[in-house]
């Protein structure tokens, strides 16, 4: 089963399925009829799902026993660009595999896209496609792979409404994360949140910085000092009511927190930084998957190509990317940040904000006996106790499954955790992978 997953997988991670660049359309279609191809080759009965913006949705159908319980499998086929110039060491769309004796995972492949997602939700395919050709699938199994997951997919709330019927379902995996160290997880949450672009204006257009410089506001200097404004020396977000509805932690899973987190050193190493910046007395795991944040993920202003522009920026612009955690309403989250900026901003400057689409975050409930079962599961593969992993990430979708299905999912996460998701020699454990076909075969099989 192996050998066929990396034949396959060197085929998918071949397409240059970039979302985020209108060029790659082409792309985009070619790789939904490669999924609607292999999909069909099992059995399956496909189509594809169209939205108004976004690229054409995989949705394929297996029925083993009409009386048999449904599994939906959500997974993407879009990725993060790449190019070798920003220092992969080979080319990303090329499957490559490397050996490392003194990683904890010794081999692993490397591409874009190995692990988030298309090497995840190629597991479930090719150990359901195996299944199928034994005679051994124990549920009816739907797949819904998307080309939009990496810029919000505007669409999807539409698309799952549309097609309610078609995606009904009694269970929903998804496998599109990583588990911790070499411990199986599970993931008990996941943040919902938006971005949002604040821009400055202080004046008709940039002026000479000797003629007018220390004399006129300077709008690079007016926004870093509100972006700068947002936490206080705790790291603790100052906006009024930033924090409310935010659950306390219990003990137990604190304990759990900070037996992970340790002294933090492996945290910084694998992060490449010196320190953490946790708030007081909060550990890394609750810090990222418990706690609500606000991230300065961009500045635009002035001029920053080559040699010097002697000038007095009239305009600034900020990228903030905000995290929030159930039961918080990222609405309301996104109100009193506006209210803050219009308050601090200074009178003669003009404020402009406006935001994505709200993400709603998510809870799972662990204590679900499909969760326990698959808990079981992971440790039967993995040999390991699984973790209850509490994740600082989005995937907007769970939200859509919840409220307009009214489906629980069960959060699988099958990578390693120094996969360099988004970066590059993104990649995956070569013994993870394995595990990953092991897992999906048991859970799927009779």
């Amino acid at each position: 089963m192996f050998e066929k997953y990396k034949k396959l997988l060197t085929q998918y991670v071949a397409f240059k399925s970039i979302s985020t660049d209108e060029a790659y359309k082409p792309e985009m279609l070619k790789t939904a009829n490669w999924l609607m191809e292999l999909l069909g080759s099992f059995g399956f009965k496909t189509k594809l799902l169209k939205g108004k913006f976004c690229n054409p949705i995989v949705f394929a159908e297996y029925v083993v026993n009409s009386k048999f319980e449904t599994v939906l499998i959500y997974g993407h086929y879009d990725v993060q660009p790449a190019e070798k110039v920003d220092g992969w060491g080979s080319d990303p769309f090329k499957l490559v595999e490397i050996g490392n004796q003194k990683s904890k995972f010794k081999n692993k492949f490397i591409a874009r896209g190995v692990v988030d997602n298309k090497g995840q939700n190629l597991i479930h395919i090719v150990a359901i496609g195996e299944l199928i050709k034994q005679g051994k699938l124990k549920y009816n199994v739907k797949f819904m792979i998307e080309g939009n997951e990496e810029t919000a997919n505007p669409d999807i709330p539409q698309i799952v409404t549309k097609n309610k019927k078609l995606l009904q379902s009694d269970y929903i995996m998804i496998s599109d994360g990583e588990i911790h160290g070499t411990s199986p997880t599970i993931e008990a949450s996941l943040r919902g949140g938006f971005s949002m672009t604040v821009t400055y204006i202080t004046g008709k257009t940039n002026l000479h910085s000797g003629l007018f410089g220390g004399a006129i506001p300077n709008a690079a200097h007016e926004l870093t000092k509100l972006v700068a404004s947002l936490y206080d020396k705790n790291n603790r977000v100052v906006i009024p009511g930033f924090y409310d509805g935010v659950i306390n932690v219990d003990s137990l899973t604190k304990n759990i927190h900070k037996k992970l987190h340790g002294n933090g050193k492996h945290i910084t190493k694998l992060a490449g930084v010196q320190v953490l910046c946790t708030e007081k007395g909060c550990d890394f795991y609750t810090q990222t998957g418990l706690r609500p944040t606000i991230q300065a993920t961009g500045i635009k202003t002035g001029y920053i190509g080559d040699g010097y522009a002697n000038i007095v920026p009239a305009m600034a612009e900020a990228r903030l990317n905000v995290r929030v955690v159930s039961p918080q309403n990222p609405a309301k989250v996104f109100e009193l940040i506006k209210k803050y900026i219009k308050i601090h901003a200074p009178k003669h400057v003009s404020v402009s904000i406006t935001h994505t689409e709200f993400n709603q975050p998510i809870l799972v409930d662990i204590n679900n006996p499909k969760v326990k079962e698959v808990r079981g599961l992971l440790k039967k593969v993995y040999k390991k106790e699984p973790l209850v992993k509490y994740v600082g990430g989005s995937i907007p979708i769970v939200a859509d499954f919840k409220k307009l299905l009214g489906v629980e999912t069960l959060l699988v996460s099958l990578g390693n955790d120094d996969c360099n998701m988004h970066g590059i020699d993104e990649n995956f454990s070569v013994d993870l992978i394995k595990k990953g076909l092991d897992f999906s075969t048991q859970f799927f099989s009779k």
